[in-house]
Parts: structure tokens; sequence; C-alpha cells
């Protein structure tokens, strides 16, 4: 275990030691939005706080903390109900000593004990006592407890249970939401209920609890999440699931209400809980140390203290777990990837209009290669697309196809890289084949260095130029796209040999991404290439072209919205038909994000015609393809 506290962000992924502070743990930090920094606690003695599954385990351990440094009050609710202890079970402290007593009473009742018949009547009663020793810590501590069985599922129950508690108690200013249930089974063996008993209790146990308490009535909002959601864990998809969601819906409260503190603790391994002696050997098999459950419960008090951490999502763990250094599958394994593609559920396809209808960017055809290409291989990044060809484009007529299909083969892999060949394609109404994209993707494990050796600002070597702003260039029909692509925003320099020009690309809604959510790779940013290449080719050859492939994209860094970037063009050949350039997307400072290498247009006059007609016709005839 390491000798201090670090905090790791995301993004970017910088190491940062506070050396004062000697815990043995490591705290990731994922701070997607920042909450906002207060100068006094979150929780006070006058405090309410309604916590779930807060009688046992490690959220009672939290809870007698919390208790301990600031006496408030607490409603812990959990599913176990807390009959009587029977009195033949008093001062049976062992757990052979309770089992055999339990047989006993089986027995007299005309009973014929079963195992499963001792081991339930064995767990209701250590639960109790689990219960009773936690509300009796409380009071040591100096808080108040009061406990109330309730299935935190049902909303109609809990509502009723937190009005009746909260008149006792006072009103709710505090919220925890520890409650949690595994499942542990491979995804192809899990049925329908473990799937909705470990999704329920964590993301409809949320919304059901703020069905009970809005957050602007709260001082804070804790969720206790996993870092199973941000590694995930063999057998543990739905639990993987639920934790990502909780961290996500902080950083959206967070936003919402930025008067309560909201906070995801997405918790490693605890010396207790729900980790078996099992996994003990698995962790240390590992060499993970446990969370010592004074550590965990001290560092949720400090959360809600002055001093909080910015960030809305954390990970605590002993350790970062290695990733696997070589590909899950290996060389020749095959992936298939069916998308079914909506006008409606891509509403960025109506501001790429050519003739009336949407078509489909290049460039979001090779996303979606790219983020299936992630996504398999979830600890390697997109860094390279060669030989990327438009096939036929996809447009969001009656004629599309019900389905379209993506295939990937991995093709070569190392340690630090793997290349994988794609196709997309789908089906015609007479079952033939038709392709619209086919690529080589190119996965690195590890970052390309982003930082040219000699930086250059382009804006800077361009002063004192003449600069044309292109506003009237997507209003001629030079240029057919609307908002959701319109980056090119000043022409630095426009010759016979290409062009520079300064962009900038406002974010888009998730919503208006619709299928194609950027991930590492933008295609809204990197569309400029083509756009850049189109105004060239109608300046100089009064022509309108549409995109055909290039030999090699490379991403050094994600070029991403709200981003004032450079982009400089070479034209580097022509035919009759085609015009071939190079060109690169830099940052305001010079820092290199992309390159394109031989990126090839198809030139046409009649495109000139079909440019002017950018507005969605829902009726046009197909005119492009």
């Amino acid at each position: 275990m390491v000798a201090s506290l670090l905090s790791v962000f995301l993004q970017p992924p910088d190491l940062t030691h506070d050396h004062n502070n000697k815990a043995d743990l490591h705290t990731l930090e994922a701070s997607y939005g920042k909450s906002m920094m207060t100068t006094f606690a979150k929780i006070r003695p006058n405090s309410v706080v309604l916590v779930s599954g807060g009688a046992r385990g490690v959220t009672a351990q939290c809870v007698i903390e919390l208790a301990r440094q600031y006496r408030c009050r607490f409603l812990l609710l959990g599913r176990s109900a807390i009959a009587e202890e029977p009195a033949w079970a008093e001062g049976c402290g062992d757990e052979a000593t309770l089992k055999r007593q339990i047989m006993q009473v089986f027995l007299a009742q005309g009973h014929k004990p079963k195992p499963a018949m001792v081991q339930q009547r064995y767990r209701a009663i250590m639960t109790r006592r689990e219960i009773m020793a936690t509300l009796h810590a409380v009071q040591e501590a100096g808080g108040q407890a009061e406990y109330v069985s309730v299935d935190i599922t049902d909303c109609e129950a809990l509502q009723r249970a937190v009005t009746a508690a909260s008149d006792r108690l006072g009103a709710v200013t505090g919220l925890i939401h520890g409650a949690g249930v595994l499942a542990d089974k491979r995804i192809e063996h899990k049925a329908d209920q473990d799937f909705e008993r470990v999704y329920a209790t964590k993301v409809t146990g949320l919304e059901n609890l703020l069905s009970c308490v809005k957050p602007d009535q709260l001082d804070f909002l804790v969720m206790f999440s996993s870092f199973v959601g941000l590694y995930g864990n063999a057998g543990q998809a739905d639990y993987a699931l639920a934790n990502e969601i909780l961290n996500k819906s902080a950083h959206r409260l967070q936003q919402q209400y930025p008067d309560c503190r909201v906070v995801a603790i997405g918790w490693g391994p605890w010396d207790g809980g729900m980790v078996t002696a099992e996994l003990k050997q698995h962790f240390a098999h590992l060499d993970m140390a446990l969370i010592p459950p004074s550590f965990g419960a001290q560092l949720l008090a400090a959360e809600l203290g002055p001093n909080p951490s910015p960030a809305t999502q954390l990970t605590v763990m002993s350790r970062p777990i290695d990733l696997p250094t070589a590909s899950p599958y290996g060389t020749g394994h095959s992936h298939r990837v069916r998308r079914q593609m909506t006008l409606a559920a891509n509403p960025f396809v109506r501001d790429h209009v050519i003739g009336h209808q949407p078509v489909l960017p290049a460039m979001c055809g090779l996303s979606w290669i790219a983020n299936v290409c992630e996504q398999r291989y979830p600890s390697y990044q997109f860094a390279e697309a060669k030989e990327f060809k438009v096939l036929k484009g996809i447009i969001f007529n009656a004629d599309i196809a019900p389905a379209h299909m993506l295939d990937l083969k991995e093709i070569q892999s190392t340690d630090t890289a793997v290349t994988l060949e794609a196709l997309v394609w789908s089906e015609s109404e007479r079952r033939i084949p038709r392709y619209h994209y086919r690529t080589h993707i190119v996965l690195a494990r590890t970052a390309i260095p982003t930082n040219p050796t000699n930086p250059t600002n382009i804006a800077a070597t361009h002063a004192g130029q003449v600069a044309t702003p292109p506003s009237s260039l997507y209003q001629d029909g030079t240029l057919f796209h609307l908002s959701s692509f319109q980056s090119l925003r000043t022409i630095l320099q426009l010759d016979a040999n290409g062009l520079v020009s300064q962009c900038y690309l406002p974010a888009l809604r998730p919503s208006q991404q619709g299928q194609f959510a950027v991930q590492s790779f933008n295609p809204y940013t990197a569309d400029i290439f083509y756009q850049c290449l189109i105004v060239w080719i109608r300046q100089y050859r009064d022509l309108g072209s549409l995109p055909a492939g290039f030999k090699c994209l490379r991403q050094l860094q994600p070029l991403m919205f709200d981003q004032t970037f450079e982009v400089a063009l070479t034209i580097t050949g022509e035919d009759a038909s085609t015009v071939t350039a190079n060109a690169t997307a830099r940052l305001a400072n010079g820092t290199t994000c992309l390159e394109i290498e031989a990126m090839q247009m198809v030139k046409s006059d009649h495109l000139k015609t079909l440019f002017l007609e950018n507005a969605y016709a829902e009726n046009a005839v197909a005119l492009v393809s």
C-alpha cells in the first residue's frame, strides 16, 4: 500500500500527490463536473440523514463514524425485519452453538431441519443482532438512529415510511444511498430476475428515494457506487451497469442542484461487507489491500466536511487495477454489430442534406467503426484509420436498409496496439449486400505524443494577412452543411497550393448526436477536413465534390467541441475526376490533433446544384450515392 493519498483526475490522467495525507489508499477522481466548493460542513448536528442499506455492513460503519463526528439523527432503511429475538437464542454467541439450538427448535416443532432452513433462521437472527448493534453504536457515539424495514424498490411503501419517520425525526437534510445486492453470474447464465434485483436496488432505489426527498431540500446526496463501475468485473455486468448509472447521475444532479453536495463514491473492496473469504483471497492474489472500515468511514465524513474534493465521482481503492497487456480476443477473432439507423434517432443528419436528402457524413461512418472498436477493446483507444473507402453513402430516405452491419476482424495484435479490418454493409431488398465503408482501424494502448517538436501558431504566422469570413460559403452553395457542422470561421490563406483556416464548433447536445455520440474521435469536428477541400475545389475548379476516402487519418489528440483550432490543407494531386490533399488540424497553440494523408474527393459539376438543395424534403428523389 502506498504511503500517501493519491488523487488521479481521469481527464486528463495526471498523478498528483498529497504528501500531507498519510492514508494508505488511492482516490481516483472523475471530475465530469465540478461541484460547488464550500467552506462549511454539509453535515451538522441538526442534520437528519436518510440512509438506505444503512443498518448493516460498510454503510453502517460510515453512519457510526458520522454520528461520532457530528452527533446528528439518522433514518436507516433496510429490507430485513427485526422481530424480537427468541428467548432460546439468547446467550448463543458462536455460530456452531446457535445453529445447534436452531436444529433443536425445528426438531421440537416436528420438522426435519434441512441445512437451508437452519441457515435461513441463523441469518435472520444474526441480521437482527447486527441492526441492533448499529443502533446502539450510533447512540453510544452521540447520535440518534431509527430503523425502518422497507424495500426501497417499492415506491409507495417507501414514501409512507419516510413520511411517517420524518414526522418523528424532522425533515430529511441529507441522503446516503448505500443499498446494494449481488447476483454474480456470467451474463449468459443470468436470469431476468437476477439482473432486475441488482439493477433495481441501485437505480430504481435512487429514483424512489428522490421521490421522497427532493434534492433541493438536501445539503448533500451521497451514492455508494463501486470500482466495478469503472473497471468491470467478471459475473457483475448488472452491478457494473447500475453503479455506472449512479456515477453519471451524480454529475447530472450536481449540475441541476449546485447547492447540494453530490458525489458517487466507487468503493473498492472493503475488509467486510460483501467481501467474502474467497473474495479476500482473490484480492490478495491481485496484491490489492482491502479498505479498512475506519478509513472508509473517515473518508466519507471528510467528503461531507468543510473541504470536500471538487469531483462528483470518486473511486477509492488501494491500487489501480492493471489492464490486460494484450488483446482480449486474439488475431483472427471476428465481431459483427447490427445497427438500425433512422433519421429520428439521428437529428444531426438533417444538417447534412444534399439534393434534399439527409446523407450520413463519411466521418460519422468512421466514428461508428472507431467507437465499436473501443467498446470491444476497452483498454485501447482509437489512433489511426487506414485505407478508408466510401463505397456507397448511407442516405436516410425510404430506401434505407432496415439494418446496417459492421463486421470487424482482428488482423494484428501487439502489447501496444491492435489492428482491425472493418466493413460496413447492408442488404438490399433482393438480399444483395451493399457495401458502404471499408477501412483498417489501429487502436493504441499508450497515448501518442500530442505536441509537435516545434509547435507553431498558425494564426500568428498569418497575422497581418487579409482574413476571409466564410459565412457566405455556407449560403452560396459552396458548402451544404448546416449548423451542426459549420466549424469554418475564418480563411487565413487560400491559393493554388491549398488553404489555411481557423475553426470552432460549439458542442452538440447528446440528443443531437443520436447514435453517433462522440467518444475519443469527434466526427463533427473532423468533417472540417472535407469541408476545406470542398471549398478549394469550388474556388479553383468551380465544381462540387464529395469524399471518396483517404490513405490514413491519425489522431494524436481528440479534437473536441468548443476549441479553436486551425486546419492547414495542401493539394498533392489531381486527375480528371478526383483531387487529393493532405491536411493537419492543430489547436491554437500548435498542438497537433489530427493528420489526414491522401484525402481524396470526387469532383462533379452536377453537385453544385445539389449543394444548394440542402433543406430536407421527405419525398425527394434519390440523387446522391
